[in-house]
């Protein structure tokens, strides 16, 4: 067997898979076998992906005996020199329950704390970037001491009143960004008679946000700050909860209503909703808002019924080329505030390829691909428990199923709690869901939110230690808001393991390739 050979392997129990292995004197005996990261050639074409551009990636495996730790052997394949053998005794995280197996460290070096501190900070202070001594004393109220490299960015652009685009990786603080100048902003023409407090009906602030959950997040962040010193009113006015309580708080006036779309089209429709005192519009997650089919009737009536002079921020942690024309045509004079981490992952985590086509003569359905990847489930669950879990599927078909195999795994539910979260749900219990997975889980449970694409639009999750992409995402922009569940804010940590079958297989190490090289995963678009 050549080093580097894509060789049949039995990777998940009776399924398997391939994957590129290592050789060594004596061949894997253990049946449990995670596929793990990428190889250095192709098994697709160019044109079998989007990602055109991408080139080729390194992988890092490493073969271990349980009854000698000592016997450890690493092979690096660098793109050019199969034969570059380089130790790395680095400790493999995976547990094993006997006899030989195989393990792969991930070509990620952890990061020190001022390096970690680097990335994600700006070397500006609050004070430095513009922030009132009331702000900063409320900020660090809140544990936050210096800002984020997109928060410093934002807070000058956003308190003079300019319409902006405020894009940046997800956990990069973009919430604060723009609700820190905002605030601030309003409580200045306050002091200065500029401007009265909240009245009935006509918030000085709109946030429009593409689902219910991320709508209620921000809210979390308008409080957590309101209560830290910087007094505001603020509401939530979505679907799904009782419209005439939503009706009776909005007349009692507010500063910061967060909206959804279609309840957004309702209060301005039935005239419970007054847009005269309209200082800043706020579109969350544009690029998903442009998505939902009420949107661009919510945006021309907020245009319509807005003044003239409203300040506008389109915030994003993915900027398709298409979205970007859209918003340059309404909005030609719109400043450009992107992060550094803008259509990047974080380089705090680890992309790990989970390898599920089955082996060569091996009848290619979608179930034989379900089952190796339930498999692969099942395995990581059994062998690799961490406290949180989000495991993304395409469809919610493919939800319920995963969701039924889990539960099945641990029918008594002492160590696994399965939290599903999509579009079938009522709102009540998707809020429940993420109230419950937000808890700290007891000692030696593992927690699992099963999951469409509804959790990965903006909705922060804290201290998420795995992502499991049980589905290939459609796009790159999803790949983007997936993996970026975890390993979020300045010390974030996480792993993501992404099962492919077939032709994903290629398009997932280009991927991974691209991330490694710190390259963006959408082209950047030629006015940035």
């Amino acid at each position: 067997m050549a080093v580097g050979q894509l060789v049949p392997s039995n990777l998940f129990l009776n399924h398997s898979a391939a994957t590129t292995l290592i050789p060594t004197s004596t061949p894997p005996r253990h049946r449990h076998l995670l596929c793990i990261s990428s190889a250095n050639h192709t098994t697709a074409t160019d044109n079998d992906s989007p990602f055109s551009s991408f080139g080729r990636v390194k992988t890092l495996l490493v073969h271990r005996r349980r009854k000698d730790q000592s016997h450890r052997r690493a092979v690096q394949l660098e793109d050019d020199n199969d034969d570059d053998i380089a130790p790395r005794p680095r400790r493999s995280q995976s547990r094993s329950r006997g006899g030989e197996r195989w393990d792969m460290i991930p070509n990620y070096t952890p990061q020190s704390k001022s390096a970690t501190d680097t990335k994600f900070f700006s070397l500006k202070s609050f004070k430095e970037i513009g922030c009132s001594e009331y702000m900063i004393e409320s900020l660090q109220k809140l544990l936050l001491s210096r800002p984020s490299h997109v928060q410093a960015m934002a807070f000058a652009p956003v308190i003079s009143g300019k319409t902006c685009v405020i894009a940046d990786q997800s956990g990069s603080g973009k919430t604060l960004a723009y609700l820190a100048p905002i605030i601030q902003l309003l409580r200045l023409e306050e002091l200065e008679g500029r401007s009265s407090k909240s009245s009935s009906q006509a918030p000085r602030v709109l946030v429009l946000a593409p689902t219910a959950e991320l709508a209620s997040q921000v809210l979390d962040n308008c409080r957590s700050l309101s209560k830290s010193g910087v007094p505001f009113k603020s509401m939530v006015v979505t679907g799904g909860f009782r419209q005439k309580t939503q009706l009776e708080n909005l007349q009692q006036g507010v500063d910061v209503l967060i909206a959804t779309p279609g309840r957004f089209l309702f209060l301005i429709h039935e005239g419970f909703l007054q847009l005269t005192n309209l200082r800043c519009a706020i579109l969350d997650e544009v690029d998903i808002l442009f998505g939902d089919e009420d949107f661009e009737v919510a945006l021309q009536s907020l245009i319509n019924s807005s003044p003239v002079d409203t300040q506008y921020l389109f915030v994003t942690a993915t900027l398709p080329k298409n979205v970007y024309t859209k918003l340059v045509e309404v909005f030609p004079d719109c400043e450009m505030i992107m992060g550094p981490g803008m259509h990047r992952i974080s380089s705090r985590l680890q992309e790990i390829i989970v390898d599920c086509s089955g082996e060569d003569g091996q009848e290619k359905t979608p179930d034989t691909a379900f089952l190796n990847k339930k498999t692969a489930l099942l395995q990581l669950v059994e062998e690799n428990p961490v406290p949180r879990t989000i495991v993304f599927c395409n469809k919610i078909e493919t939800c319920r199923k995963v969701e039924n195999l889990l539960k099945r795994f641990d029918r008594k539910g002492n160590h696994v709690q399965v939290l599903p979260f999509h579009a079938a749900m009522t709102q009540e219990s998707r809020l429940a869901s993420m109230e419950e997975f937000t808890r700290s889980p007891s000692k030696g449970v593992s927690q699992f939110m099963v999951c469409t694409d509804r959790a990965s639009r903006g909705i922060d999750f804290t201290r998420v230690d795995h992502v499991i992409l049980f589905d290939f995402p459609r796009d790159p922009s999803e790949y983007v808001r997936r993996v970026g569940r975890t390993a979020r804010g300045a010390k974030g940590v996480g792993k993501a393991f992404i099962f492919v079958v077939g032709k994903q297989v290629s398009l997932a190490r280009k991927i991974m390739e691209r991330n490694q090289k710190g390259h963006p995963l959408h082209d950047v678009p030629s006015a940035y």
